[in-house]
């Protein structure tokens, strides 16, 4: 997961940097269904604006919002998790 910086990070560099977690974890072989996407408001409210995120890359079933197949819930910090099944 990403180490904490001491400078801010905006919600771009944030998004782009969740996505390269998620890629690195699933070419690792990581099973998709544990891992889970934390996003704070804003940087949900980004990812869904960001020019470097295609349509295709969100989805929403069952109520769920999923970034490149990844379960993502609101919350304070903005991170990946790997969770048990």
């Amino acid at each position: 997961m990403r180490p904490k910086s001491a400078s801010p990070v905006s919600s771009g560099q944030s998004i782009m940097s969740l996505r390269t977690e998620i890629e690195e974890a699933l070419a690792e072989g990581v099973d998709m269904s544990t891992l889970i996407l934390h996003l704070t408001p804003r940087d949900d409210s980004a990812l869904k604006r960001h020019p470097g995120v295609a349509v295709a890359d969100i989805d929403f079933r069952n109520g769920e919002m999923h970034f490149l197949g990844v379960k993502v819930l609101k919350g304070e910090t903005s991170s990946l998790e790997r969770v048990s099944p």
